[in-house]
C-alpha cells in the first residue's frame, strides 16, 4: 500500500501527538521532523527537541522507536 503524503507541519502535529501516547514520554514538547535521502526506507526521521517535563533519554527513545506512522506516511517535498 502506497504511503500518504503529509506536509510538514501535518506530520509533525500527528509525530507529535503519537510520540506524547508513549510511556514516560506525554509531557514532550517539541520535536524536529527532518528529510533524509530519498533511498531511505522512509524520508523523514524524528528528533526530540525539548522532552518538557519528561525524562529526555526516554523521550529520545520514543522518537526513534518505528511506529505506525513511519509505516504509513512520507514527507511530502518540493
Amino acid at each position: 500500500m502506497p504511503k500518504i503524503l503529509l506536509s510538514m507541519p501535518e506530520l509533525q502535529r500527528r509525530a507529535l501527538l503519537q510520540l506524547r501516547k508513549q510511556p514516560g514520554c506525554h509531557n514532550v514538547q517539541q520535536i524536529a521532523i527532518n528529510q533524509v535521502a530519498k533511498y531511505a526506507e522512509n524520508n523523514w526521521s524524528l528528533r526530540v527537541l525539548s522532552a518538557g517535563s519528561a525524562d529526555a533519554n526516554t523521550a529520545a527513545r520514543g522518537g526513534s522507536r518505528p511506529n505506525c506512522l513511519r509505516r504509513d506516511y512520507d514527507l511530502l517535498t518540493d
